[in-house]
């Protein structure tokens, strides 16, 4: 059927600016209190296929495509055992981690994730239901393999890191429904909508 999800997860870990959390509220320019909320931000090196085929500069105002990124329990263990080391909650900068959802990083562009819809207290306050929509697929980079090395205090982890999550460091997106989401919850994954 059309409308069935293609996976369903929990949500294992939350993040703020690398600190855990409980539980976030994202709002539609992304999560509350986090350094990537906004509407707009400057291009940078994540851009560099629209940077290549446009007039675009890095440093020019783009439409916030990234203000949220997530990771899998599955894959990041899978990196950890390739590195020999562990991946600390939050050292990658990742507001979410979920368990349970097959091939996470794979993901097509515009999956949603359906969290549980929250009680009226909840809605009266603007949180309605959270859906966060997938833009793509989040390469590894020095930005959050540079504090794992220093974190371990081991040269050569960073391009150890780079190598072995490749195809492993989650996802990012946009938020479509701004809404209260905390450890615990049940997500349903769907499709792109045809």
């Amino acid at each position: 059927m059309a409308y069935e999800p293609i996976a369903t997860g929990k949500v294992v870990s939350l993040c703020l600016n690398g600190k855990p959390v409980n539980d976030i509220v994202f709002g539609l320019f992304g999560p509350y209190g986090d350094k990537h909320n906004g509407f707009e931000r400057k291009a940078n090196n994540h851009d560099k296929d629209y940077l290549r085929t446009s007039a675009l500069l890095k440093g020019d105002r783009i439409f916030n495509w990234r203000t949220w990124t997530g990771l899998s329990v599955e894959e990041i263990k899978e990196v950890e055992q390739t590195i020999d080391a562990n991946i600390p909650q939050g050292i990658l900068r990742e507001n979410i981690t979920f368990r349970g959802i097959p091939n996470f990083s794979k993901l097509p562009p515009a999956s949603r994730i359906v969290f549980p819809p929250r009680p009226l207290n909840y809605r009266r306050k603007g949180h309605t239901q959270a859906i966060l929509a997938v833009w793509g697929e989040n390469g590894p980079c020095r930005g959050v393999g540079e504090p794992l090395e220093k974190y371990h205090e081991r040269p050569g982890l960073m391009t150890a890191f780079v190598n072995a999550a490749q195809g492993k460091r989650g996802v990012m997106g946009f938020v479509l429904s701004p809404g209260f989401v905390k450890v615990g919850d049940t997500v349903a994954v769907y499709s792109p909508v045809q």
